[in-house]
């Protein structure tokens, strides 16, 4: 990965690989970028509120389970405007474009 990603990209850059839950998403950007970006949950939820605005990603709830207290889970995914810009990203950090 070279130069800057914003939150966003890097968002979309993970979702490409699958649908996930905040602490996952975040995680999977920390190691995607080797800890040289860390979302807390402020950047995390503004990053994902424009992708959604932006008709990008959309969530929904999981079924509740036992592990979490019987809380359901927010999950996130891509639509398909968000998998064409994950793919560009994709493309952007492949060629060091980021």
């Amino acid at each position: 990965m070279a130069g800057q990603i914003s939150p966003e990209a890097a968002l979309l850059r993970v979702l490409i690989t699958g649908e996930g839950y905040g602490l996952d998403l975040t995680r999977r950007v920390r190691e995607w970028t080797n800890g040289r970006l860390m979302l807390d949950d402020e950047v995390f939820y503004q990053a994902v509120r424009v992708l959604e605005e932006q008709g990008l990603v959309e969530s929904y709830m999981s079924e509740p389970t036992g592990q979490r207290g019987g809380q359901p889970r927010r999950y996130y995914k891509l639509t398909a405007a968000g998998q064409r810009a994950a793919l560009e990203v994709l493309t952007a950090s492949l060629t060091g474009q980021t």
